[in-house]
């Protein structure tokens, strides 16, 4: 637990950027969706109703509350939706990447905290490296 805190803490600025940018992305989506689907009576009264949907079409959860009717607005549907999988997946590289350098520094630590703790019991301590797991 406390190493996805250290991964999430050392992610914080990279994953409040693609918060923010993700914000953005629904709010520009949804007001184009409104614009384009305001004459069809699809439930795309509102910008912000459009802003919904645009949201969890970027989160592809998808409800079904709402969908687009017209030509254009499925094919921009489908657009967002394939631009947001996209999106969503690129920070995962960053995350794997930051956990792997945080589970790498923890496993030494951990290594260097019993070498010390061997050594300090008055056992025949080893070296570092034939402690390696």
């Amino acid at each position: 637990m406390m190493l996805m805190l250290l991964v999430l803490r050392n992610c914080f600025s990279e994953l409040g950027i693609l918060f923010c940018t993700w914000l953005m992305g629904a709010l520009v989506f949804g007001t184009i969706m409104h614009y384009i689907e305001v004459d069809a009576n699809s439930g795309f009264d509102s910008v912000l109703y459009s802003c919904w949907w645009a949201a969890v079409t970027m989160t592809t959860v998808g409800y079904g509350d709402m969908v687009p009717k017209t030509n254009i607005g499925k094919t921009f549907g489908s657009m967002i939706l394939f631009i947001s999988m996209i999106y969503i997946a690129l920070p995962m590289t960053l995350i794997v990447s930051k956990f792997n350098t945080a589970l790498e520094d923890w496993k030494q630590r951990e290594r260097t905290i019993s070498y010390y703790k061997k050594n300090q019991s008055g056992q025949k301590g080893t070296s570092l490296n034939d402690n390696k797991v």
